[in-house]
């Protein structure tokens, strides 16, 4: 279905004020809630855009089930991991390790895998789902009767063997999305001068996206917030690691992205709070950041003799009048 033409209108407003630099975070709501109807399925610029329009817990979506995989993937190695519990196939098993076959399959070096095993990723997510009976309403699983062989246990075992962290997408994935959508609907734009305002854009997602809630399969919620790798980073000395041994690292925050936060809930285990990456960028945070989220001064007494760099984000972040990140409560 075309844009309609009254949209257009409208959206070639907010692009004129993009373009421009003179636009703020309402303009790329109103520009993603204008898109969104035109986002294919699975699609990063789809992800982003149902932000805007879900403002509850989110129970779908790459997001979620890049979450749902990494904590299926903790809470395997913490039961099952440690080999003093045998996984039985042929029997009821955790419905969770299904879902886990599922994504790891879909997360796998295929180049790998079809070396190691003669699979292709395809070929093995099929024969996941012809193999297996999961049943919702006892929270179970069972390979079906008949079912199974060597080679296709050799590759379940090769696919759950590590836990893989890779962020649901980069931010570069939503631009390039967003232009094929603009183009494909003949939606008047300047690339050059959209480009130089791709970090804006960018920095007005990350705040979207940041402090949003998940709804997982097991039930509990998990959250999301804007952040970087390391919220601190040395500037003089070394710091002593956890096992005694002094390291000169990290000497930089990392990049700008968002942060999956969730508990893993496992059995014979105390609960589990992990934190990986869900949306990556390449921006830096000196550059974006407003300098009252840094502060400097020497270390905690268990580092030992070095003076570092803190960096502190808030629950909710937003953008300043320059565009600079910022607390939200530092603007009431």
């Amino acid at each position: 279905m075309p844009l309609p033409l009254k949209e257009q209108v409208k959206l070639n407003q907010i692009i004129d004020r993009i373009e421009s630099g003179n636009f703020d975070a309402n303009d790329i709501d109103n520009l993603l809630m204008k898109v969104r109807p035109y986002a294919e399925k699975d699609t990063t610029l789809l992800e982003v855009s149902n932000f805007v329009a879900h403002s509850d817990a989110r129970d779908r979506g790459l997001a979620q089930r890049s979450i749902t995989s990494f904590v299926d993937s903790m809470q395997f190695f913490q039961e099952y991991g440690s080999g003093e519990r045998r996984l039985v196939l042929d029997k009821p098993f955790p419905g969770y390790i299904y879902r886990l076959f599922l994504s790891q399959a879909h997360l796998v070096d295929e180049l790998r895998l079809k070396a190691d095993h003669r699979l292709s990723r395809a070929t093995l997510l099929k024969k996941i789902e012809s193999n297996f009976v999961p049943d919702k309403k006892s929270g179970t699983c069972c390979l079906k009767k008949g079912k199974g062989g060597i080679e296709l246990l050799a590759a379940l075992r090769f696919v759950t063997g590590f836990i893989h962290a890779r962020a649901a997408f980069h931010i570069a994935d939503f631009h390039k999305e967003l232009k094929q959508v603009m183009n494909a609907q003949r939606i008047r734009f300047n690339p050059q001068l959209w480009d130089a305002q791709a970090d804006r854009v960018s920095l007005a997602v990350l705040c979207l996206v940041s402090n949003t809630e998940f709804l997982l399969p097991n039930g509990e919620r998990a959250n999301c917030r804007l952040g970087t790798e390391h919220d601190f980073r040395l500037l003089s000395g070394e710091r002593r690691l956890p096992t005694g041994v002094m390291s000169a690292e990290p000497t930089s925050f990392g990049k700008l992205s968002i942060w999956g936060k969730a508990t893993v809930i496992s059995e014979n285990n105390p609960p589990l709070e992990v934190g990986f990456p869900l949306i990556s960028t390449d921006l830096d945070p000196h550059e974006h950041c407003d300098p009252g989220l840094f502060s400097h001064g020497p270390a905690p007494a268990d580092f030992g003799q070095c003076m570092v760099e803190v960096i502190e984000f808030a629950q909710n972040m937003s953008l300043s009048a320059d565009f600079k990140l910022i607390r939200t409560d530092s603007l009431i």
